[in-house]
């Protein structure tokens, strides 16, 4: 669990990964022992689930989802449920195309969980096992600094793109005058 912990980006993503290690979530859940890999698809709100793998021997993964977030919710989950609820994976004799693809393509240099930062805000399983809403309350400072930043990435956006319509305009020019 402290390795889940370790790899989670940020407390969010261990709450958003404790809704999803309900069995109901993962139509399939298999593992495949001499390789140490864990595999599984997670129903998401789109028609196909995600396909989500682990190598359980140094912790690289890979999900299908969209998120920025690395390691997502989907394969923190995977995770989770492999370190509490280990008989809910089907031992498979071979593994499935997609995971054999993903592990032709990787490289085994992933490093090792990272440690914890000093001053760094923890992360805690405990607590994003929690099923009440007193974590989702958030003081004033935290929420003025957020609106903050997005008000900063929003100005970010529109000077970026501003200069990039400038840049075409320049492009669209000098395309009319050759």
């Amino acid at each position: 669990m402290k390795t889940i912990e370790a790899l989670a980006p940020d407390q969010a993503s261990l709450s958003a990964a404790s809704k999803l290690t309900k069995r109901s979530n993962w139509p399939r859940l298999e593992k495949h022992e001499p390789q140490a890999l864990i595999w599984g698809e997670c129903q998401g709100s789109g028609s196909n689930p995600y396909r989500v793998v682990v190598d359980t021997g140094d912790h690289g993964y890979k999900c299908t989802c969209p998120s920025r977030k690395l390691p997502c919710k989907h394969t923190l989950a995977l995770m989770w449920i492999a370190a509490t609820a280990p008989a809910s994976f089907a031992a498979a004799e071979s593994s499935p195309e997609w995971v054999n693809d993903w592990l032709g393509r990787r490289r085994k240099t992933t490093p090792p969980p990272a440690q914890p930062i000093e001053g760094a805000a923890a992360k805690s399983i405990d607590e994003a096992a929690r099923t009440d809403d007193s974590a989702a309350v958030e003081d004033g400072a935290a929420v003025e600094r957020r609106e903050a930043a997005q008000r900063k990435r929003a100005e970010d956006t529109r000077q970026a793109v501003s200069a990039a319509l400038d840049e075409l305009d320049q492009w669209i020019a000098d395309q009319l005058r050759l």
